[in-house]
């Protein structure tokens, strides 16, 4: 600002300087330099300007006066001004450098200024906001009931926890009587939605693959409706990508466009170009691209993940089983080295079969691509095993990725709304657990709904809830059962939501941010890697508001134990001046933002590290136990919506086996497809 303040000043001088003519006299000068530009391409306008010399000094004076007083008060508009600026610099410069060649030194040093302060203003963001939201949202508590709910004495089943996975059991159950038990105020887990002037937009989990047909997710989605509900990114993603790291792996660029010659035809590629050069010079954080632009550069990681897509023999399914994907000694030997190692450190993957080796020569824009792709997920490249790097990577970069209105809150609803139509299903919420008995014969529970004390039996329990503490609930769990417990890991996650006056960006799925880390940066450690669009999700809506979600997970190494959960406002400036530069970037004024509400959901996603799959740490931790079956992510090892239907699925097929083998009154059904 300093310097922007300093040019101000020279620039106002400059201005009323042109009313002395003993100082500089304008209509003599450019007298003179019509004589030495004569038989030039631009002797016209030369000659023109010579003619009407009073005029042109009084509007160069008023000109360059309130260029100073625009850089001095500097408003959203001021790099407009420095355009012009720079416009009639270079007009000068043409005109003059002939009669007079030391206004190129001189006018060079306000060039160079000039771009300076442009790029200044590029990243430019209000030093502070306030906004109408003071602290983290929580879901809204619900008013309680004067009435103590009415609940039979015993149930086939209770479940505890009605995130996805306890929703997804539940629903498989179609006679058995089930009792849903939820801590928090609304049902969903980490997948959950609100409203911003009746536009839906996602507060936890956002989107899944595409589904595979008789997937479970496929399976699932039919069930509720859903299954041509869904709308995919496939064409509709856009990239951000950092213009100085773009700028330095201009070599990796350029090589990937010569493998493909086919894409310098398209005109998108040439623009994609001159938009990368002109950003360079004027400063634009980002370069804004749509992802198949980038095809040609990822072309050998995309080729290489081919071999290993859903329905191949070497598709790294989580978790493995036997009769799919790899052998057991492939993913033995792909889960205890790390990503990383595996596709950047080719001296790693010496001993590896030639179906297995990657692409040895992966650039640094690839690294930056893949390393983003799993922070998303709360995955560190160096600590995430290569077998579920790999899976990962199948399914978020190069496969298609699909969202419903309000993201995958969408399904959660959904799932509520199917529940109540059944009447063997009782679901409660603001339930707190005060006791559990667990014995080979069934499960006795006390628990506080809202402000009343229940108490009930059931023949089995399915803790659909996460592991962490479930210890303390089953104090006989064995030894190596509690230990693979505690050697799960679960990350925080934070999601922002920035609330528009207006829509942005609708017509895209969002983007990923391709940028290099920034350690040095406030709450770098949980920086946006991904900005998905509402309105897009939601487009039925016709809302006249906006909604961008930010996605701001955390990892292990990254967090070192921070949070942000005693620093709101901190952590919501942070991500204000983050928003404000991609709106900066593509033109909107930041003023747009209404509200910035941030969510924060610790432990929330499961992640899996070296080894962990291929020592059975997650079977080991979800083994029954007593009565008590298991169903969350946490018993998968893979934070996403896809492995929490599979745990609910699997749980309810072992709690209905079990249930059939000791002749109670649930009618036999056939074997589930898990």
């Amino acid at each position: 600002m300093l310097v922007q303040r300093i040019f101000a000043v020279l620039y106002m001088l400059a201005g009323l300087a042109k009313a002395f003519p003993q100082l500089e006299n304008v209509p003599d000068i450019l007298r003179q330099a019509a004589i030495a530009n004569q038989g030039t391409w631009y002797q016209g306008l030369s000659n023109l300007l010579a003619q009407h010399g009073d005029l042109a000094n009084v509007v160069v004076a008023v000109a360059l006066f309130g260029s100073g007083l625009v850089l001095w008060l500097n408003p959203r508009w001021t790099r407009f001004v420095i355009y012009a600026q720079l416009a009639m610099m270079a007009v000068f410069i043409t005109i003059l450098h002939r009669a007079q060649p030391q206004v190129i030194p001189l006018d060079a040093i306000f060039i160079i200024a000039a771009l300076y302060i442009l790029r200044q203003q590029f990243r430019r963001t209000d030093t502070k906001r306030v906004f109408t939201s003071q602290d983290f949202a929580k879901p809204k508590a619900q008013a309680k009931s004067p009435d103590k709910p009415k609940l039979a004495e015993d149930y086939d089943v209770i479940i505890v926890g009605g995130g996805v996975s306890g929703l997804t059991a539940a629903s498989e159950f179609s006679t058995e009587r089930v009792l849903i038990l939820e801590k928090s105020p609304t049902f969903g887990g980490n997948a959950r939605c609100n409203t911003h002037r009746a536009l839906s937009h996602p507060i936890a989990g956002v989107c899944f693959q595409q589904p595979v047909a008789g997937s479970d997710m496929d399976q699932l989605l039919t069930k509720l409706g859903l299954e041509k509900k869904f709308k995919s990114n496939a064409e509709d993603t856009l990239v951000f990508f950092d213009t100085i790291l773009l700028l330095k792996c201009i070599s990796e660029i350029t090589l990937g466009f010569i493998k493909f010659p086919r894409y310098l035809l398209k005109p998108a590629v040439w623009g994609l170009t001159g938009q990368l050069l002109l950003n360079a010079v004027i400063g634009k954080p980002y370069v804004v691209a749509a992802k198949q632009l980038g095809d040609p550069i990822f072309a050998d990681l995309y080729a290489f993940l081919d071999g290993f897509a859903p329905g191949t023999e070497r598709y790294p399914q989580v978790p493995w089983q036997e009769n799919a994907g790899l052998g057991k000694e492939a993913m033995v030997q792909l889960d205890n080295l790390s990503l990383y190692s595996y596709l950047f450190e080719p001296e790693k993957t010496a001993a590896f079969p030639d179906e297995l080796k990657p692409p040895r020569k992966l650039g640094k824009l690839v690294e930056n691509a893949v390393t983003t792709t799993l922070r998303v997920e709360c995955l560190d490249i160096h600590e995430v095993s290569a077998y579920v790097g790999l899976h990962f990577l199948v399914g978020y970069l190069r496969g298609n990725l699909v969202t419903l209105p309000g993201g995958n809150g969408h399904i959660s609803e959904a799932l509520v709304s199917h529940l109540r139509q059944q009447s063997n299903v009782t679901l409660l919420r603001d339930v707190a657990l005060v006791n559990l008995n667990n014995t080979e014969a069934g499960v006795q529970l006390t628990a506080k709904v809202q402000h009343h004390n229940i108490s009930v039996k059931a023949k089995k329990l399915i803790w659909a809830a996460p592991k962490h503490n479930v210890s303390d609930w089953l104090p006989t769990l064995p030894e190596d059962q509690v230990n693979a417990i505690k050697a799960i890991r679960h990350e925080d996650y934070y999601l922002a939501n920035a609330l528009l006056s207006r829509p942005v960006l609708s017509h895209s799925f969002g983007g990923y941010l391709i940028e290099p880390d920034r350690p040095e940066q406030p709450y770098a450690w949980c920086k946006a890697g991904t900005c998905l669009v509402a309105n897009w999700m939601d487009n039925d809506s016709r809302s006249e508001g906006g909604v961008l979600t930010l996605l701001k997970p955390t990892t292990r190494p990254e967090r070192q134990g921070r949070t942000a959960e005693n620093n709101f406002a901190g952590l919501q400036q942070q991500t204000y001046r983050e928003i404000s530069l991609m709106l900066n970037n593509i033109g909107v004024d930041p003023r747009i933002v209404e509200d910035i509400q941030i969510w924060h959901w610790p432990n929330a996603l499961i992640t899996s590290v070296i080894g962990q799959q291929a020592s059975g740490v997650f079977q080991r931790a979800s083994q029954p136990h007593g009565s008590v079956h298991f169903a969350n992510q946490d018993s998968v090892g893979i934070g996403n919506l896809e492995s929490a239907i599979f745990a609910g699925k699997q749980a309810a097929t072992q709690v209905k086996q079990t249930l059939q083998h000791t002749g109670t009154s649930a009618i036999p059904r056939n074997k589930e497809t898990i």
